[in-house]
């Protein structure tokens, strides 16, 4: 049986095997995919987030989503459980956090995840039937449990997509559909 883990690093793995260029060549076919969305369209407040190298970059889509006037929101992590999402007013608004991960300056604007109209999901990796492995500690499982899947999707590159499926234990959140450079991928489960 292969382990959590092992999938997890395999996700990071294949991730990180990825060209910068194809990356940058991705990316605005990502946002072009995402901002045709419905939930998209019709959300006035959107979380996405900052992008490290090689992660399904939403830059464009932030760009898009402030220029048409919706309030856009990214993750920051307080401490080793917690994740709020705090307001974004523009791109170049950010300072490099732990990872160096960008997030917004301080003072944060924070809002309620119950008060947001669409979330973009990262994820190291997906499955087929929705499956999402993220980096390991939880936030966005932690963050999207009191939301309705019609509220989220997740976001990756096409080449994140796995064949088999992700482990999922009881408190993982799986994605109603997953977004790529190459469209929507959404599957029927049976209850």
């Amino acid at each position: 049986m292969i382990t959590k883990e092992a999938v997890r690093q395999a996700c990071k793995s294949q991730r990180a095997a990825l060209s910068i260029a194809d990356c940058e060549s991705w990316a605005p076919k990502l946002c072009h995919e995402i901002v045709q969305l419905s939930q998209y369209e019709q959300a006035q407040s959107i979380m996405a987030y900052l992008a490290m190298p090689k992660e399904a970059n939403l830059d464009d889509v932030i760009e898009h989503a402030l220029q048409e006037g919706k309030r856009v929101y990214v993750p920051v992590c307080t401490d080793k459980t917690t994740m709020i999402a705090v307001r974004l007013h523009n791109l170049h608004d950010v300072v490099h956090g732990v990872l160096n991960i960008r997030v917004p300056k301080e003072p944060y604007e924070i809002i309620d995840p119950k008060d947001i109209d669409f979330v973009l999901v990262p994820g190291a990796g997906f499955d087929r039937l929705g499956g999402r492995m993220g980096m390991g500690n939880g936030y966005y499982d932690r963050f999207l449990k009191g939301l309705s899947p019609s509220n989220y999707i997740g976001v990756a590159w096409e080449a994140q997509i796995m064949k088999n499926p992700i482990p999922m234990e009881r408190y993982d959140q799986r994605m109603p559909a997953i977004v790529t450079e190459q469209g929507v991928r959404s599957e029927e489960r049976r209850v």
